[in-house]
């Protein structure tokens, strides 16, 4: 099972909508679709900056993008990245591996 990381902006109605109701459980709503997703929601978090929420799921990347789409679709965010956590020593021995079988050309 892979984790992700899903950094989004919330739309203008989001805001509106969060205006009118603050104390609406904004992570018991993200769990639930994003167990209806197939995903199991780690953490959600409200962040100053650049994006508004961070949230942690595990499950398969199809998942993930189906909380993408499921969100996107619904109007409240306007956008929303998908991160996949990855065994970095495991990419750079691959990158160390492969740099070994590349040929320049005129070489």
């Amino acid at each position: 099972m892979a984790k992700f990381y899903l950094i989004g902006k919330i739309s203008s109605e989001l805001m509106k909508r969060m205006q009118n109701e603050p104390a609406a459980d904004r992570y018991a709503s993200t769990k639930k679709v994003a167990e209806a997703a197939g995903l199991k929601l780690i953490s959600y978090e409200w962040v100053r900056g650049r994006f508004d929420t961070i949230s942690c799921v595990e499950g398969e990347f199809e998942q993930a993008v189906a909380l993408k789409i499921a969100f996107k679709n619904s109007g409240l965010m306007d956008e929303l990245m998908i991160h996949e956590v990855i065994d970095y020593n495991k990419a750079f021995t691959n990158a160390a591996n492969a740099t070994n079988t590349v040929v320049k050309p005129g070489k």
